[in-house]
């Protein structure tokens, strides 16, 4: 049987470096989406085991992007309405009117410097996102944390069984 560290980089960090591979960035929705989800499951992990264990929500996790990624709560509410709700729910990021909100464009490019930014650009917000730094933050972040790996309850960590046939 295979340690889970071994299994987060077959099932994750050698995909998602395959898609980095993919001609024009191509790949970088799907890398992005994967970082999503990624992201979610450290961030709650992060809260399981903390000292003070506290419930994860949505706000808890945006707080621990802002602490991971050094970006500020507009920012961080920005990158989970837009970005992470956006590719998760529906595959695309969110843009235009929700309720009363107004969201901010978005943009990816690999010439960004930073994973995650929100600025103005022609009197309008932008969202700029790096998808590889994006990415590469979120494999940094649970190679120097495995252990969380396996913590949650409802979504187990998956063994690999060999089954007879």
């Amino acid at each position: 049987m295979e340690s889970p560290e071994i299994l987060f980089e077959k099932w994750y960090v050698t995909p998602l470096k395959v898609l980095e591979s993919i001609p024009g960035g191509d790949g970088g929705f799907v890398a992005l989406a994967t970082s999503c989800f990624l992201y979610e499951r450290y961030a709650t992990a992060v809260f399981k085991n903390s000292p003070n264990p506290t419930k994860a929500d949505r706000d808890a996790k945006i707080r621990q992007f802002m602490i991971d990624f050094e970006v500020d709560e507009e920012t961080a509410e920005a990158f989970w309405d837009v970005i992470r709700d956006g590719l998760l729910h529906s595959g695309m990021p969110k843009q235009g009117k929700h309720g009363k909100q107004v969201l901010p464009y978005w943009a990816f490019r690999h010439e960004f410097p930073k994973p995650v930014e929100l600025t103005e650009h022609s009197v309008k917000r932008v969202l700029k996102i790096q998808p590889w730094l994006v990415m590469d933050k979120v494999v940094s972040l649970w190679r120097r944390n495995l252990a969380l790996l396996d913590q949650s309850d409802s979504f187990p960590w998956a063994n690999v069984i060999p089954l007879p046939f």
